[in-house]
Formats: C-alpha cells, sequence, structure tokens
C-alpha cells in the first residue's frame, strides 16, 4: 500500500458473490448462557450494562448518548477485542436508542473503542529482556550446551508471547481479536536461533518503547466527564455471554433460490425458544425482487443462523444492502466492491478506519424476547457496521489508570421499507 488514502483491506471483495464453502477468516459470536455476576470488562456480552476497563475510569455519558435525543442510550454488545503485539487491553461498546422516534436517524447507534495500559504485560517485557540480556552474555559457549540453552531461550520466548499476546481465540472462547499467537523463532543452527531470539527481544523492546510514549504522550489534565448514573438505574436488555467460534460455509452457487436460505432461517432453534429469527418472516416470497447483495447476506447467515456478531478486524463486512446510504457509501462504484478507505477516516489520526466487526439481525430477537417488546415497535436495523481506526490510535484522553476511550464510526443498514 502506498498511503493510508489508497488502503485496501486484503478482503476487499465483490458485495454479492456467492459464499464459498468451507472455514473463512471470520470469527462468530453466538448467544451461550445469561451474563452473571461473574462478568467482566474483558467478558464478550450482548445487553446487560457496559462494564468499564477501569472501575475509577469510566467513559463521559457523553459517548453513549442519542444525537437525535440526547438521552442515554442502551447497550447492545461490549466485546473484548485485544489486539496483537500492544500493551494495553481493548474493549469495543455499541449503544442503541430505544426511542422509537429515533430509528433510522443519524447518531441513534454509537460505537467507542476503550483501551487500558496493561502493567503486567509492560512489567512482563521488561523481564523478559532482562533475561536475554544475560542470555547473550553466554553466546560464546557452544555445542550440545549452547543447542540446549537455545531451546530454553525458544520455550520461554514462546511463554512471554503467550502472556503478552495471548494463545489464541480457539473454539469456544469469550474475545475477539487478531487471532493473536505468540512470537515465533526459527532456523537450524544455535546462532541462528540465537540471533532470531535476539530480534524478537529487541522487537518486544521497541514495542515496549513506542506504546509507552504514545500513552504517556497522551496523558493530559483531565477535563470534565458527563457522569454516568448508577448501574441500577441504567436501562437494559437480558445480558447473554457470547460463545465465539470460526465460520464455516457450505458450498453455494449464485442462482440458488433465496427462499432454501430463508426456510433455513425459519427453521433454526436458539435454545431460547423453539422458533427461528422473527426477522426474517416478513421476506418475500420471490427472489425476483431481491438484489444479489442481500441474497449473498442471507445465503451467508443461513449456514449459521444463530450468529450475533461477526467479527473479522481489517475484512469486509456482509452487506445488507448495496442500495441504502451505507451500501452506496461503502461500495466503490467503479470497481464494484466495498473498500475501507471509503469508511470516514479517524477523527484524531487521520488514518483510514477498518473493519472490525458487525452485529446481526438475530441479536434482535434474543435481547428482545424477554423485554416485554412488542417486535413491532422493537429495533429494526438489518445489521450495524463498527469500523476502528486502522492504526488503533491512543485516545486523546489517557487518564491516571491508563485507560481511555475513543468515539468510533457506525453504519447502521435497516430493515428494508415497503
Amino acid at each position: 500500500m502506498s498511503s493510508d488514502d489508497g488502503y485496501q483491506s486484503d478482503s476487499d471483495m465483490s458485495v454479492d458473490s456467492p459464499s464459498v464453502g468451507g472455514k473463512t477468516s471470520v470469527l462468530l459470536g453466538y448467544p451461550d448462557e445469561p451474563a452473571d455476576e461473574t462478568a467482566s470488562a474483558l467478558d464478550t456480552r450482548i445487553g446487560g450494562v457496559p462494564i468499564w476497563l477501569n472501575p475509577s475510569s469510566p467513559p463521559s455519558a457523553n459517548l453513549a448518548k442519542c444525537k437525535a435525543c440526547k438521552s442515554l442510550m442502551t447497550l447492545l454488545l461490549q466485546a473484548y477485542a485485544a489486539l496483537e503485539g500492544t500493551l494495553y487491553e481493548r474493549v469495543i461498546y455499541v449503544f442503541a436508542c430505544k426511542n422509537a422516534a429515533c430509528r433510522r436517524r443519524a447518531g441513534s447507534v454509537r460505537a467507542f473503542r476503550g483501551i487500558m495500559r496493561d502493567q503486567d504485560k509492560m512489567q512482563a517485557v521488561a523481564d523478559q529482556q532482562k533475561k536475554e540480556k544475560e542470555r547473550r552474555k553466554m553466546k560464546a559457549g557452544a555445542g550440545a550446551g549452547m543447542t540446549a540453552m537455545v531451546e530454553q531461550s525458544r520455550s520461554q520466548q514462546v511463554d512471554i508471547g503467550n502472556m503478552l499476546f495471548g494463545d489464541g481465540f480457539g473454539d469456544g472462547a469469550r474475545a475477539f481479536g487478531d487471532g493473536a499467537h505468540a512470537a515465533e523463532v526459527s532456523g537450524n543452527s544455535p546462532a541462528t536461533l540465537l540471533d532470531d531470539v535476539e530480534q524478537v527481544s529487541e522487537s518486544l523492546q521497541r514495542t515496549k518503547i513506542d506504546i509507552t510514549h504514545r500513552l504517556d504522550a497522551a496523558i493530559n489534565h483531565q477535563t470534565p466527564l458527563e457522569p454516568w448514573p448508577p448501574a441500577e438505574e441504567l436501562e437494559s436488555y437480558k445480558s447473554w455471554f457470547l460463545c465465539v467460534e470460526s465460520e464455516y460455509l457450505t458450498n453455494k452457487t449464485a442462482d440458488q433460490n433465496i427462499n432454501q436460505r430463508i426456510e433455513i432461517l425459519e427453521a433454526g432453534t436458539s435454545g431460547h425458544g423453539n422458533d427461528g429469527p422473527d426477522e426474517w418472516s416478513a421476506l418475500p416470497e420471490s427472489s425476483s425482487n431481491i438484489d444479489k447483495v442481500f441474497q449473498n447476506f442471507a445465503d451467508t447467515v443461513s449456514d449459521n443462523p444463530e450468529q450475533v456478531v461477526r467479527y473479522e478486524r481489517k475484512g469486509s463486512p456482509l452487506l445488507y444492502s448495496k442500495t441504502d446510504e451505507i451500501g452506496k457509501l461503502l461500495i466503490n462504484k467503479n470497481a464494484g466492491h466495498y473498500q475501507n478507505n471509503l469508511i470516514p477516516h479517524c477523527e484524531l489520526c487521520g488514518s483510514v478506519r477498518v473493519f472490525e466487526l458487525q452485529l446481526m439481525p438475530y441479536m434482535i430477537q434474543i435481547l428482545e424476547e424477554d423485554s416485554g417488546i412488542d417486535i413491532f415497535n422493537g429495533m429494526e436495523w438489518g445489521t450495524i457496521i463498527v469500523a476502528t481506526c486502522k492504526n488503533d490510535c491512543v485516545p486523546s484522553i489517557i487518564d491516571k489508570n491508563g485507560v481511555g476511550y475513543q468515539d468510533e464510526w457506525v453504519g447502521v443498514q435497516w430493515e428494508e421499507t415497503k
């Protein structure tokens, strides 16, 4: 890529191409079990009330206020989404206004990103640097003794990598992220292995210095923040932990009738009732009036109809429509496909934003089924797309606890109206 302005995701692709079978790079979130008092800021949940990275460091309540009616909105999603190679925790919050008069109005759905400097991770890097410095003094060793030392270094390096970056997100996890993996060293000879260890060590030190400088530079005099009401006074939906699994798709052809997909959706069971996703019951009988983008959306969702979140940072969103405001914004008219650089850029650093996650319509049924809300008066979006700064830049204010929050971009594709 030549510049941020020309940045395109490796996943930029035709938005109406049929699904290809097999495992994809997307992580899916499914309702798992009701969230309870054990929930923490680093659990991925839908519904409930927000849990802040530090109880003493809430964001300004203004970040979660509807831009239309100015009232405090309701939490839809809190997603733990740590990034590889960073020394801070990271969470995405998504809120929506429950005021019926605000539906389809700009600013009635908002998202922000929270980060918290992780002192334990930073100390782990410092400790590892000290150990590596001591090992370099032993470089004059040779033979089996040297090989054993390098193998020990390899093992310890993997341990520190796991400590810093996590050990990935497998089936059944409750977190989203880049699929963070421990740093690896390679090569056959002891000298090569040790050189690699030194390179990784130096890289970790540069990361520590860079992140420390970025966070320290962002700490400034705290401006007055709009306070939040007590948690017990916040309006909320029932909260569910999410189980995170990789997406698997079956092979489909472009000319398959959309009604086959709808039948699968309607037949799906959630474990929270015997009815399938209600949002699909009003779809037309014929596919003749359904555009290819929506057909691809329905085809893809039909393989995993109980998904409530799709996560693929720097990937491509599954668009609900190409004819609405968001579809027209994100699809390059000449190339005919989605491009990240069409998303409004980060207001803080000017970098492009990249797709991070999207909320799926089955979430509406899960959140509203026990809320007493009439389905005709409830939420009516097709998908909610969240994009974040490609550089994951530091929020404008980091407080004394190393915590900061930053508003991010949301694109809502509403249900079609007849």
